[in-house]
Formats: structure tokens, sequence, C-alpha cells
């Protein structure tokens, strides 16, 4: 898992770096509330010659100054956790951050803060700057907000294609191709494609709107206002 979490930041780093010099400050939360799921796939190609292909997917819920991103786990998932013996089970701290969901709120001061919610254990865990990195935050509230931040979309090269959900922009650097759907009446990316040069890695993100009809429309209750009687702990508590 951290070896998938190391390549996932890799194609976002370099998709970040392509623009460096697109501003990271003064980031304002957007205007426009979302609910998605985002689809996630990444092939990469090994150096043995097999293609290793990772997929998952995410519900999207953002409001304003609020982000939360939550892994769907299918039913199979949990096979894993039923195996462990008692002593294993009982000898874990239990926090996982691939797993539960991750809270950001954007302050007034432009700092971000960061939690993640365990639904199992029904703990809500605060992260501190020093660790954003160790639980693969790379620290832009408007990234996780627009899964591309909005002022490196915009530093973007306009290409050809056209699409109903957007306009594509482009960019290739540093070894690296990307494409990017960008919605500009929903502030957001509606689809990603990066690619590193040598046809080693391929990463795609792809973005579904759910109906106003959904439960988890815009007019339904976000999911942190329904973590009462959550126990609030600090990532601290799970060092060694």
């Amino acid at each position: 898992m951290v070896k998938l979490a190391s390549l996932l930041i890799a194609a976002a780093s370099a998709l970040a770096a392509a623009l460096a010099a697109a501003a990271t400050s003064g980031v304002t939360p957007p205007t426009v509330d979302v609910d998605a799921l985002v689809s996630y796939e990444t092939r990469q190609v090994m150096s043995s010659g097999v293609t290793r292909v990772d997929t998952w997917q995410e519900r999207l819920v953002r409001r304003g100054s609020q982000v939360w991103t939550e892994r769907l786990l299918p039913p199979a998932s949990h096979l894993d956790h039923e195996r462990e013996s008692v002593a294993e089970h009982m000898g874990h701290k239990h926090f996982n951050a691939d797993t539960s969901a991750r809270w950001l709120s954007l302050g007034p001061n432009g700092k971000v803060e960061v939690r993640f919610v365990d639904r199992e254990h029904k703990t809500v865990v605060s992260v501190p700057s020093a660790e954003f990195g160790t639980v693969g935050f790379d620290g832009r509230f408007d990234g996780a907000a627009s899964i591309v931040p909005p002022s490196v979309a915009l530093s973007m090269k306009p290409t050809s294609g056209t699409s109903p959900q957007g306009r594509w922009l482009a960019d290739r650097s540093d070894g690296w191709s990307h494409r990017v759907l960008w919605s500009d009446a929903k502030q957001l990316a509606m689809k990603v494609e990066s690619q590193r040069d040598d046809g080693s890695i391929r990463r795609v993100v792809s973005l579904r709107l759910l109906p106003a009809s959904s439960s988890r429309s815009t007019n339904a209750a976000p999911p942190w206002q329904a973590l009462g009687g959550y126990t609030q702990k600090n990532y601290d508590d799970f060092m060694d």
C-alpha cells in the first residue's frame, strides 16, 4: 500500500511540479457544492514484464471550506481483517488512512485542518501538519476540493477535443504528459489523464456527479455533521 501511495503521489506531484509557479497561497473555497463519485485507475509496467492495475473509488462531498473524501470498500475487502487472530486484532491501534474518511477544513487564515474518520471504531483522528505527508496529503486544500488545483489547471494550455462536461487542457514536462477536463461551472476537474513519457505508468481519474435526487445530494446533511458520539483523538496517539 505504501508503494502504491508513493506512486500516486509521484503522479500528482508531477502535475503540480509542471506548473510550480502557480500560487499556493490565498486559496479561496469553491462556491459550488459538489457530491460525486471519483474513480481511480493506475497501470504500471513492472520490471518483470507484468502490468499491475489498481482501481478504486471514493465518495467526494464538497461544501465551501469543507471537503470529505471516503474510500468505497467492496465486501471482499473485509476478508483480510476477518482472518486476523484475536491477538493480532487486539494488538492493532486501528488507524488506517487509506480506509478512513478524510475530512479537510480550510480556516480563515488559510491553514488546513486534517482529520480522519474511522467509522468502524467511531473515532476522529486529528493530524498535525508535520504528518500530512505520512497520511498521503500534500497540504493543498484546493487540490482536494477540485481534484486538480484551479491555479494549476487554468495555467495549462487549451487543447483539441470538446465535451459537454467542460474543456480539455494539457501540459507536458518533466517526463510526464497531463490532460485535464476542466469544468468552469463546477470548479473542478471532471477527468485527469497522466502518463509517463516512457509508457511505464498511466493514471486516470474520472469524476461522476451524483444526481440531485440522490440521498447524497447537496440537500442532504454532510457526513461531518453525523459524528455525534465519536471519540476525538490525535495522530500521536497511534504512534509506537
